[in-house]
């Protein structure tokens, strides 16, 4: 029996956890403007080869436009042929921030000559951007190393 004790004491927690949870989507919607803002990178691949990379990257950009168009202009320019893969690389939804696209060009261990790119984003600095791009590249080409060198295509901020 439950003589004399209030039969539901969960509900004032529920009443806060309800306002938070209101408050949350309030502030969400306000600072949803900025997050509709950023940079993308696609690459045109063949075998594991990269072929060619293109970029968007605007403070009135969204990630998801900024991806889709870098795309876009890769297949406008041929590179949707058998064997050749067209896909989103990097992106960030950032309002502004430092943009670097490396590119290095080397030879396998078993004697294949290979591209590949890299991009990187940082809100900080052009360094923290290269080296985020450096990251980039390794993930997307697992044979490279940076004593096999690489230069700094594009270094720009937006």
């Amino acid at each position: 029996m439950s003589v004399g004790k209030h039969w539901n004491r969960c509900r004032p927690a529920v009443e806060r956890s309800a306002f938070t949870l209101f408050l949350l989507t309030l502030m969400t919607l306000i600072w949803a403007d900025d997050a509709m803002a950023g940079a993308g990178c696609a690459v045109a691949k063949r075998l594991g080869n990269s072929l060619a990379i293109e970029w968007v990257a605007a403070p009135d950009e969204s990630v998801e436009s900024a991806i889709h168009k870098a795309k876009q202009k890769l297949i406008e320019q041929g590179y949707r042929k058998k064997g050749q893969d067209v896909h989103a690389q990097a992106g960030i939804g950032l309002r502004h921030a430092h943009m670097v696209i490396v590119k290095t060009t080397y030879t396998t261990m078993t004697g294949r000559t290979r591209t590949s790119y890299g991009c990187g984003y940082s809100p900080r600095s052009a360094a923290e951007a290269e080296r985020a791009a450096l990251y980039d590249l390794r993930n997307y080409s697992w044979g490279w190393k940076p004593e096999l060198g690489y230069e700094v295509l594009q270094s720009f901020r937006y």
